[in-house]
């Protein structure tokens, strides 16, 4: 199932970055035109992509070391949805104190750390379950 699911997701962000980027902006934040990615942010984007990709294809220790890294930043983003948030935000804009969140993208944010959450816990259950 996880190599279902990142495999797509992969594929997209290696292909179009700039439009996963623009896609993102428009639905988390209140002026997403007013906002100036970094330059590497695309480039970051497509790796990250290419990743999940990679991943997808291989399976086995790939997929568990994602896996643990998704649920750990999963558990973070159910936690904390304001700082995951403030903290990409700053990682990825120049201009990070302009950039404001549309209201509502924290219960977003909170929704899907459970959503991923649950989903990497049963993966790695049922691949403990298979040993």
């Amino acid at each position: 199932m996880t190599r279902a699911l990142f495999g797509p997701i992969g594929l997209v962000m290696a292909l179009v970055p700039q439009h996963v980027l623009r896609w993102y902006e428009r639905i988390a934040l209140e002026e997403p035109d007013a906002c100036e990615a970094r330059p590497w942010v695309v480039s970051a984007i497509r790796a990250e992509g290419l990743v999940y990709l990679l991943v997808a294809l291989v399976g086995g220790r790939a997929s568990s070391v994602l896996k643990s890294v998704v649920g750990g930043v999963s558990l973070v983003a159910l936690l904390f949805p304001r700082r995951y948030l403030d903290t990409g935000h700053a990682l990825v804009y120049e201009n990070s104190d302009d950039v404001t969140p549309n209201d509502g993208i924290e219960s977003v944010v909170r929704g899907l750390g459970i959503a991923l959450l649950v989903v990497m816990i049963v993966e790695t259950l049922r691949s403990r379950q298979r040993r």
